[in-house]
């Protein structure tokens, strides 16, 4: 089986994914590089470089590369078109084989979002060129399959899929058993300081700890806008001794870090595509306490077996949910080994790409699989 990814850029949440696929179609995956094409899509691999993989091809290198990307659009079994030129998706319609549009969700912004341009080109395509085709979404949002839905787009086409992030092994009892030294209830969080990711929520969380008279500390990485509007609130209030604002870090810092926290919490609204940085938190044995509005959410946290889940517009919902974990420390455990086997054995790199590769087999030979729960489980 021969196995082609159109996308913006080779990341750091897309890499352990290609791997996967490039060992298991026995090198025959291609990753092709289309470039920026209209913002910064690195997802936090700034630093990294992945341009010596085998299966990476750029199309910016020139003219013969554009070329080889576009007959392997053509010839490939499978075909996975995520934020790339519509040509790519229009050459690989043609040919009729198995394609996979790989989507966050679309409206965002609501109706807003209808207004699109490119919307507009992809749902007008979409509507004249692909009913009738073996044409699918995996949804990298647990909102992309009711945005489609809306749209009359890919009724009952979507599955399941998301962003994936490195899994560390490590013995998870074991880091648990550390953190119980420290008394203190060590809460992160981690995310650009911009009015969506929402930071403000963890000043105000703050405050109603305080209130219950609990012992705890709350670090925040990240910076951006609203760095020192949050500095003048901790200063405002004399959370010094509580909240710590600890600017940027390298992704590896950011792990080791959250080794060392009790509860993570997971604040972006709607405009959060996915978040990886859930993922990350799980798999690194934090109890997670997240926005049900941002994609992942939905996808990653069973309530009460793996974390929770809150509502921003609730009042006192994430609060509430983190003094539990903090009067329950037994059951925060339990709730963090299980979030950890969560990103270990399901949302995995291995396991997406392994569940990806026997669905495409599948379709491929006219067979039915059916996958219960993860990666490449029907999204409803």
């Amino acid at each position: 089986m021969t196995i082609v990814f159109v996308t913006v850029a080779l990341n750091i949440h897309q890499v352990g994914i290609a791997d996967e696929l490039y060992r298991l179609t026995d090198g025959n995956y291609w990753f092709i590089e289309i470039g920026d094409i209209g913002g910064d899509n690195s997802k936090g691999g700034k630093l990294n470089n992945f341009s010596q993989r085998s299966y990476l091809i750029k199309t910016t290198d020139g003219e013969a590369s554009v070329q080889k990307a576009l007959q392997l659009v053509r010839d490939a079994d499978v075909m996975i078109y995520g934020a790339a030129p519509l040509m790519y998706l229009r050459e690989r319609i043609k040919t009729g084989k198995l394609t996979f549009m790989y989507s966050e969700r679309w409206l965002k912004k609501g109706i807003l979002n209808l207004l699109s341009p490119r919307l507009l080109k992809q749902q007008w395509f979409y509507h004249t060129h692909c009913h009738g085709k073996p044409f699918y979404v995996l949804c990298s949002s647990a909102y992309a399959v009711r945005d489609f839905r809306l749209m009359r787009s890919f009724i009952g086409k979507c599955y399941k899929w998301g962003y994936f992030t490195d899994v560390h092994e490590f013995d998870i009892k074991s880091i648990l058993y550390k953190k119980r030294e420290n008394s203190r209830v060590k809460i992160l969080w981690v995310a650009r300081l911009i009015d969506w990711k929402h930071p403000e929520v963890m000043i105000e969380l703050a405050l109603q700890l305080l209130q219950e008279k609990v012992d705890f500390i709350i670090n925040m990485i990240g910076s951006g806008d609203m760095f020192n509007q949050l500095q003048i609130q901790i200063q405002k209030h004399e959370l010094g001794e509580h909240v710590h604002l600890l600017g940027s870090m390298s992704n590896e810092r950011v792990r080791q870090t959250m080794l060392s926290h009790h509860i993570a919490c997971f604040t972006s609204d709607r405009n959060e595509g996915w978040g990886a940085v859930l993922n990350e938190d799980m798999g690194s044995g934090c109890c997670p306490v997240g926005s049900i509005e941002a994609g992942a959410t939905p996808y990653l946290i069973k309530d009460g077996l793996n974390g929770f889940s809150f509502d921003l517009k609730k009042k006192n919902d994430l609060f509430e949910k983190v003094l539990w974990l903090i009067k329950h420390p037994e059951e925060r455990e339990r709730m963090s080994i299980e979030a950890y086997k969560t990103i270990r054995d399901v949302w995995s790199p291995k396991n997406a790409a392994e569940q990806l590769y026997k669905l495409c087999q599948s379709m491929l030979q006219g067979e039915s699989y059916v996958v219960e729960d993860g990666p490449c489980s029907k999204a409803e």
